[in-house]
């Protein structure tokens, strides 16, 4: 009989536990011999030719917690410490509420303390809850947790096929697969890391530079506010007045001699003789004008400007000397403002350099809460957003900021929550409660990609992420040689 059977199947507890070879085992008697014993028929002896005996349903590593006749411990029902003897092992009975003395039978099931092992010798090494153990349904590859199930039953169906080899091709392709996509999105997450290192650099040192200047813009802030101040608080009387008058009865005669001059060229071009000289119009701003010198504030009178009548549309004395006079140079109050106007341009452009000094500053301060040294492999996320759309909905997710399903807010950021997961919380209320929240899990991958989204519970969402950041040195290990499954991997 090979390793896969077992010596002693499914004996009466007198008998001892169920164990295996670990080597081949000569036994005198066939299974089906072994069945009958149980009728009544003597039992034959077995012998194991190399190495000691295997406990079923435990890993090579934990078979030393069961030396041959030493005694069982556990916690009991009420909490307390139980001792069993070690004829307890594998014996059918549930002694243990977590299952230490049924590791290799399923009466222990509905606990996920102790799971059933199975070796997998060529194959994958994997992990099953003992309610699966000798169920009549095949689970590990090699057969070994329906041993048992076959041995009571004389007329159940042939033992498991060994698919093993097959099985151990597929996971060997699929660990090729991985293991690139792993070396892909290292490479990739030592980028992200160093341009984090130097963002980090930088913007520190940019932080450092701002606040040091920032008392500098607040006293010319202030400097501006003064000055401002007592440009408002001026009363330049009725003298600046009269300047300014002056000045903007000399701006619009000039402008007028340039309307005529283009009026006389225009007539020139029409008709090639020379235009006779157009009566000068004066506009009532301009009548109003040459009144307000004399009384500031006030009019008088409405003397129109002096008209050349003599059609050749020559200038007066009066008006070719006012035009040859420069405009005064003292400050004035004009209807725009000014020197107030002035001073107060100059103190909001110094209140915006404060602004900006102080907004700029504290955006540099977020960033650099984002680059904690633990996640740094995700900085590449910060401030970006990705989606994804599963047939019904867009769901958006924008990293240290806010995640939607369409336009429900499925929380804002609330942080990471281990090495590599994250959190979106408080989100818009459901009917009744509670708060939406999205729960992030990310795994290796060389592009940050949204795999898929769940709702595992009421109004609390679950997606998985690829992402370089997930990528981590030690997977290299685990891939290159078969990892265990573990039946929690298939939820």
């Amino acid at each position: 009989q090979a390793c896969t059977n077992f010596c002693r199947p499914q004996f009466p507890k007198s008998h001892g536990p169920r164990v295996r070879c670990a080597g081949r085992c000569t036994c005198g008697v066939t299974r089906a011999m072994a069945v009958r014993t149980l009728l009544g028929v003597a039992a034959l002896g077995c012998s194991c030719s190399l190495g000691a005996a295997l406990v079923r349903g435990v890993a090579p590593e934990g078979q030393s917690k069961f030396a041959p006749g030493a005694p069982i411990t556990c916690a009991g029902a009420d909490g307390k410490p139980l001792t069993l003897p070690y004829e307890a092992l594998n014996d059918d009975f549930c002694d243990c509420p977590d299952g230490t003395d049924e590791p290799g039978t399923g009466a222990c099931a509905g606990q996920d303390s102790t799971l059933f092992h199975c070796n997998n010798d060529g194959g994958t090494p994997q992990m099953i809850y003992t309610s699966r153990v000798d169920d009549g349904i095949c689970d590990c590859c090699d057969g070994s947790d329906e041993v048992g199930f076959r041995a009571r039953r004389a007329g159940a169906a042939a033992a498991c096929p060994n698919r093993c080899a097959e099985e151990g091709e597929v996971d060997k392709l699929q660990r090729v697969e991985r293991m690139a996509t792993l070396k892909q999105g290292l490479e990739k997450r030592q980028q992200i890391i160093n341009n984090a290192v130097a963002n980090r650099q930088q913007w520190t040192g940019d932080v450092a530079r701002m606040e040091a200047e920032l008392p500098m813009l607040e006293a010319a802030r202030d400097e501006a506010k003064k000055a401002a101040d007592a440009a408002a608080a001026v009363d330049l009387g009725p003298e600046a007045l009269k300047a300014e008058n002056e000045d903007l009865k000399k701006t619009i005669l000039r402008q007028q001699a340039e309307i005529q001059e283009l009026q006389n060229e225009l007539e020139k071009l029409k008709g090639g003789a020379e235009p006779k000289a157009e009566k000068k119009v004066v506009s009532e701003y301009a009548k109003w004008m040459d009144g307000a010198g004399s009384t500031p504030g006030a009019i008088e009178g409405e003397e129109a400007l002096p008209d050349d009548d003599d059609g050749q549309g020559d200038l007066t004395d009066e008006e070719a000397m006012a035009l040859s006079e420069p405009l005064s140079t003292k400050p004035v109050v004009s209807s725009g403002g000014g020197v107030k106007k002035v001073e107060d341009e100059a103190l909001s452009a110094a209140e915006a350099k404060v602004k900006s000094n102080q907004e700029e500053t504290k955006k540099l301060k977020k960033q650099l809460e984002h680059l904690d040294d633990d996640h740094l492999g995700y900085s590449s996320l910060d401030g970006r957003c990705i989606s994804k759309h599963d047939g019904q909905y867009t769901y958006k997710l924008c990293f240290h900021d806010d995640a939607k399903q369409d336009h429900v807010s499925l929380g804002r950021w609330g942080g990471w929550t281990g090495p590599q997961s994250a959190q979106f919380t408080d989100g818009q209320m459901c009917p009744g409660g509670p708060a939406r929240m999205l729960r992030v899990i990310f795994e290796c991958g060389s592009e940050e990609i949204v795999l898929g989204i769940s709702e595992p519970s009421r109004c609390i969402y679950e997606t998985r992420i690829t992402s370089p950041g997930a990528c981590l040195p030690e997977d290299i290990g685990k891939l290159e040689k078969p990892p265990l499954k573990h039946p929690r991997e298939e939820l």
